[in-house]
């Protein structure tokens, strides 16, 4: 009960601070359009960086958002089919997303157990986007899994603004398809209305790593009146995959660069639902309210080749035994949140209370025997609730945050499980200086927990029969940076240092669930510089730059190494040209080497590799080439330790897109 209580106490001394506060000859009006999920969720005084609906539109071309998201400092992204299609993963700061608070208007996106987003569910899930917003760094997530590395939020299409409507399809490399339409309504009277639907599919670069997915996205809006709106959102996706999570001994790639190294009978096929009802209203002319439940459901199986793995991560010297398992995943994500934001002129406050219930079952079966190997249920709950503010004396902001978390695991099959609770206490205080219109300095310190994944507990097995971990990991996150805004040049730099306590780290090795498996490190930090940059020269022509350098440590077995997957420099250039019609883009990204086993032997080499594009507008009509890896580069995207070998992703190579998009 103490974690309800404490809840309580937090929520109550918030509310009753306000219960006899009337700002003095200073009121503040407020309109709906100001009311964003976004202002309640995401306040902090570091800079992050957005990307709008216009850079989502020009850049999306059905691939998965990770590799929209490598644009951004200090994180890279890869895949497993080897194009951008299907499974695609990307890292922040050298770490992975199940460490990174990802969240649609709010609403959590990393699923209950493991944390993990899998954005091959989320079919064109870009389409249907305003904007999405990225902050690096260890933050204060009130709703969802940890902001351990840093916070990704979706936030879904404007009714309001966002009122062009379009038919769209493209086509590319490796018969890579893509076609959808989409249309807005703009605001009629008291309702709006988005409507998308996609059919995407890819054949994937490597071997039978194939995709096939189709989407609808609906969001429907009801203006009670100009201080009340309610929102409905609703997602359904499907996607069926040629499996690639195993990777392919390199002699292998020198020969046939498209070898993959899971067999063709290793399949998957998931549906996915995402429905989501919120109100806000604005209560006075200083109290504005958001009230949100969500649903979140998915469906669905993959196969697993038992002869494949074992030969080639496990054991060479297996007898093959022809078992192909099944394992059957359906889950159930039920939740709802509710804050207030009080401005107080100088000084704004915000607080809610945010509760969560997970339960996904896990069903093994065995196509020999035609048996069951095992059926169980894993159940997660969570709860918090968060109290921050900002206060501001002229120039100055200052900036606290605390959040009470409660999380709790139990499991439901055959070996006896004890239900596993933690309580966390979350903490951030900043602090932003501007100096004049055009400068600003600021600063941060955050302290944030983790409690480990279901699949850390369990050793990347499926089945529970061994308790490999219950600790969290904790991190505190020091920022300090400068960011100049000037007419025709922006500018952020930010220096940070994240000094970590029992962090989970990667050891190279992967579970028989497909899942990457981590190890407890007694002490380990990451430090680095993040640099980004946007110049505006002559009209028409934009230079951008987004960079970071960083230093990643970490002590395990009395040695000093380097975290894995954690490269040192990433280096995104980019130049974009717009004259009479025409748009012509050509970027540039950089990828320093990295290891990926845990005694630092192995290491992926570095990669260069370059973009160009070119679209042409006539009236409502976009027609536009893009060339990827344009000088048909060969290189690595990530790596696995085998049984006796390393095993490699390999890119793609030169690959070609071809698109038309007609607005009406």
């Amino acid at each position: 009960m103490k974690q309800y209580l404490l809840i309580t106490l937090i929520l109550a001394t918030t509310f009753l601070s306000f219960a006899n506060t009337t700002p003095a000859n200073d009121t503040i009006a407020h309109t709906l359009d100001e009311i964003s999920v976004v202002s309640f969720y995401r306040v902090n005084l570091r800079t992050g960086t957005t990307l709008s609906r216009e850079d989502i539109t020009i850049q999306n071309k059905g691939q998965e958002p990770s590799f929209i998201m490598a644009r951004m400092p200090s994180i890279f992204a890869y895949s497993d089919t080897g194009n951008e299609y299907g499974y695609s993963y990307f890292r922040m700061r050298g770490m992975d997303q199940t460490r990174i608070n990802i969240t649609l208007d709010g609403m959590p996106l990393n699923d209950g157990e493991d944390m993990g987003v899998y954005f091959s569910n989320f079919p064109d899930l870009l389409s249907s986007m305003h904007s999405i917003k990225v902050e690096n760094g260890a933050s204060i997530a009130n709703n969802g899994a940890a902001g351990y590395a840093g916070s990704v939020n979706f936030e879904s299409i404007n009714l309001e603004q966002d009122t062009t409507s379009n038919a769209y399809v493209g086509y590319g490399s490796f018969n890579t398809l893509k076609v959808g339409t989409e249309y807005n309504t703009g605001r009629k009277g008291n309702f709006a209305g988005h409507f998308k639907a996609t059919h995407q599919q890819s054949d994937g670069y490597r071997e039978h790593a194939y995709n096939n997915a189709q989407s609808v996205f609906v969001k429907l809006g009801w203006y009670i009146n100009s201080r009340h709106k309610l929102d409905l959102l609703s997602f359904v996706g499907q996607s069926r995959n040629g499996m690639a999570w195993i990777g392919t001994q390199a002699d292998i790639l020198k020969q046939n660069p498209q070898a993959n190294g899971c067999s063709e009978t290793e399949i998957d096929h998931y549906i996915q639902n995402i429905n989501k009802l919120q109100y806000q209203g604005i209560l006075s002319d200083n109290i504005s309210l958001t009230a949100a439940a969500y649903y979140n459901y998915a469906d669905g199986y993959y196969t697993f080749d038992v002869d494949n793995y074992m030969l080639k991560v496990y054991d060479p010297t297996w007898q093959a035994t022809g078992e192909i398992d099944r394992y059957d995943q359906r889950f159930h994500y039920i939740g709802g949140n509710v804050a207030a934001k009080f401005h107080l002129n100088p000084l704004e406050l915000t607080t809610g209370i945010n509760a969560s219930t997970f339960n996904r079952r896990h069903i093994g079966s065995n196509n020999l025997q035609e048996a069951l190997l095992w059926d169980n249920t894993g159940y997660k709950n969570d709860i918090s609730a968060f109290v921050k503010g900002s206060y501001t004396i002229q120039r100055l902001t200052i900036g606290a945050n605390i959040q009470y978390r409660h999380a709790d695991f139990s499991y439901k099959g055959d070996t006896p499980f004890e239900r596993i609770d933690w309580d966390f206490l979350n903490w951030s205080g900043n602090i932003r200086w501007r100096i004049n219109n055009r400068h600003a300095l600021y600063a941060s310190a955050t302290q944030t927990h983790r409690e480990p994944t279901r699949s850390d507990m369990f050793g990347g097995e499926e089945n529970f029969t061994t308790l490999y971990t219950t600790q969290a990991e904790s991190v505190i996150d020091y920022e300090l940076g400068y960011n100049i805004t000037l007419s025709n040049f922006t500018s952020n730099i930010n220096l940070y240092y994240m000094d970590f306590n029992n962090e989970l780290i990667l050891n190279g090795a992967m579970g028989t669930n497909g899942l990457p498996i981590h190890v407890n490190a007694a002490q380990s930090y990451r430090t680095g510089i993040e640099l980004s940059v946007q110049y505006y020269p002559i009209e028409g022509l934009r230079l951008a730059n987004n960079s970071s350098y960083s230093i990643n440590q970490v002590q395990h077995d009395g040695e000093t190494l380097t975290h894995i997957l954690s490269p040192t420099w990433l280096i995104n250039q980019e130049i974009g040209y717009r004259i009479a019609g025409f748009d012509i883009g050509l970027s540039m990204r950089y990828r320093s080497a990295m290891y990926f086993d845990i005694t630092n032997y192995y290491s992926i080499p570095q990669s260069l590799r370059f973009n160009a594009s070119v679209a042409y507008t006539y009236r409502n009509i976009t027609a536009g080439i893009n060339v990827n890896n344009i000088f048909n580069e060969r290189s690595y995207s990530n790596g696995m330790m085998g049984a006796t070998v390393p095993l490699y992703f390999i890119d793609s190579p030169r690959n070609v897109w071809f698109d038309v998009r007609v607005k009406f």
